[in-house]
């Protein structure tokens, strides 16, 4: 059951990664904006889940945690939305692998969690497969990624947001309570940034189409789900690993983003060129090879 919680968050965020890219290119052209109104779309689930699964909840230090775990885990998209106005999706995505390692040292930190040798080594070579993304060709020379600062940045902050999940989520009634605080949080955030003018103009000049709303929903619904089965898979298992799987989603990104692109426009399509896919190739095979050290 763990494991296939911990696939079908890759899958359903791969899916929404494409969709992220499109809201920021096209339409919403501001990263604290477009992370508000992601939130603001999210509200309503946190609400609907604190009104049937939050029963004997009681305002104390796990729920101010778990509260402040869904503020600074929605934080992180304000990064991941330049890094996908800047960067390729599928490199995003693989990039994004940085992540067990910032978990692996908050958990052993934060919670106590160990990992043997082998675990490590699985470690250092998706580590490796994450830097080696970094890199493109732009004009006969290779370039390393300006979007690579801004994807750690929001590694760090989901990591932060993930471990603390972990740490006060028995201090719950059950799980379903515990959820809905941390998506409580992560949704106020959005409230939090339309208090400030500037962005509240930002979001008045915005034109968002039919197209743009479906699209926004479409991500908000793929991103939650992808979150709950993530978070759910945390409480099975050890964050460290249960965040290994997501090395899976950049062959779920790549695929969904070339599927997505023959019917929608503004989802933008991945570079094909030879050097780029034998990077992106080597990187994902390095990943691979960590998922096989470590499980076989």
């Amino acid at each position: 059951m763990w494991l296939l919680f911990a696939i079908l968050a890759p899958l359903c965020w791969g899916f929404a990664n494409p969709v992220d890219a499109a809201m920021r290119r096209s339409w919403v052209k501001n990263d604290f904006v477009l992370t508000s109104v992601f939130a603001l779309v999210k509200l309503p689930v946190a609400i609907g889940l604190m009104i049937f699964f939050g029963g004997g909840l009681v305002l104390n230090w796990p729920f101010f945690w778990m509260f402040t775990a869904g503020i600074i885990w929605m934080l992180a998209f304000v990064f991941y939305y330049k890094a996908m106005q800047l960067e390729e999706v599928s490199r995003v995505v693989l990039i994004l692998q940085f992540q067990p390692i910032m978990i692996l040292l908050l958990g052993m930190v934060m919670i106590g969690e160990t990992l043997n040798v082998s675990q490590i080594v699985a470690f250092v070579l998706i580590l490796t497969g994450s830097v080696l993304a970094a890199f493109k060709k732009k004009e006969s020379k290779w370039h390393f990624s300006q979007a690579f600062v801004l994807v750690l940045i929001a590694d760090v902050l989901w990591s932060v947001g993930d471990v603390m999940f972990k740490k006060y989520v028995g201090a719950f009634p059950n799980f379903w309570s515990a959820f809905s605080i941390e998506l409580l949080g992560s949704s106020l955030l959005g409230g939090f940034i339309f208090l400030m003018p500037k962005y509240r103009a930002i979001w008045r000049e915005t034109k968002l189409p039919m197209k743009g709303w479906n699209l926004l929903f479409v991500s908000a619904i793929f991103g939650t789900l992808g979150s709950l089965f993530f978070a759910y898979a945390l409480t099975l298992g050890k964050a460290a690993l249960t965040s290994v799987i997501v090395g899976l989603q950049p062959l779920f990104a790549l695929i969904s983003g070339l599927i997505l692109h023959r019917f929608i426009n503004e989802i933008p399509r991945d570079s094909v060129k030879k050097e780029d896919l034998v990077i992106k190739g080597m990187s994902f095979l390095l990943i691979l090879m960590g998922f096989v050290y470590l499980y076989f």
